[in-house]
């Protein structure tokens, strides 16, 4: 069956940006939205190019990412469905600070930054709601600084894995567990956790050799949800 994109007006309303906006003024800001169709490893915009509004991810994976002068990158965010980006750029007046490419093919909705000023002028409060939320994203970008920084490189596989893990895991086939289904592959996971991809897999069979897990693809089997996360990595 093929796949149907969402109404633009329920995509916007289901971003914490817009949940309290009239719908009369979310249906002029959807109008003003088009749809964007990326490929598999297609750039949507580059570090330094001129910011002309924000995207919200309706099918597939985006990577936003920097790039060093070796030819290395360093992915700094895994964008999925029903999540957004760019807003941080589109409200300075600055051009992207990043590159952003669709690590699966998808769908996206590009919302003009003149549909959000014109917003901006209708809805006072939504001025307050946009600090808001960009706020938590620098908190939570600043979390992920500071586990970066403190934490070994096992620590870090072992924080995604139990993140990803969550109360609403699907159990893990021996009962117990839990399995966790790597949401991109190991590469750019790593890039992520700021690992390399050697280090990434040497952290997994660790764990593996330890009974803790076990790794099929790109699905994880957490045996025992307590003891990974009381595991030292001694």
């Amino acid at each position: 069956m093929p796949w149907e994109a969402p109404p633009t007006s329920r995509v916007l309303a289901a971003l914490p940006l817009f949940s309290q906006v009239p719908e009369l003024l979310l249906e002029v800001v959807g109008e003003a939205a088009q749809r964007v169709r990326l490929r598999r490893g297609q750039v949507l915009f580059r570090r330094g190019d001129p910011c002309t509004g924000f995207f919200v991810v309706l099918r597939g994976q985006m990577k936003l990412a920097l790039g060093s002068a070796d030819g290395n990158e360093k992915v700094l965010e895994i964008i999925g469905p029903g999540e957004s980006f760019a807003e941080a750029a589109m409200f300075a007046g600055r051009p992207f600070p990043v590159t952003a490419s669709a690590l699966e093919a998808g769908d996206l909705l590009a919302v003009p930054s003149r549909a959000v000023d014109a917003l901006l002028d209708a809805d006072p409060a939504f001025a307050r709601r946009m600090l808001a939320g960009l706020s938590a994203r620098l908190h939570t970008m600043v979390a992920d600084v500071g586990a970066m920084a403190l934490h070994s490189g096992t620590q870090r596989v072992i924080g995604f894995l139990l993140g990803e893990l969550g109360p609403a895991a699907d159990p893990a086939p021996e009962g117990g567990g839990g399995r966790v289904r790597l949401p991109v592959g190991k590469a750019v996971l790593a890039s992520r956790l700021s690992l390399t991809p050697e280090t990434f897999s040497r952290v997994l069979r660790l764990l593996s050799e330890q009974g803790l897990l076990s790794v099929r693809g790109r699905e994880v089997v957490v045996h025992d949800p307590g003891a990974l996360a009381g595991y030292s990595g001694g």
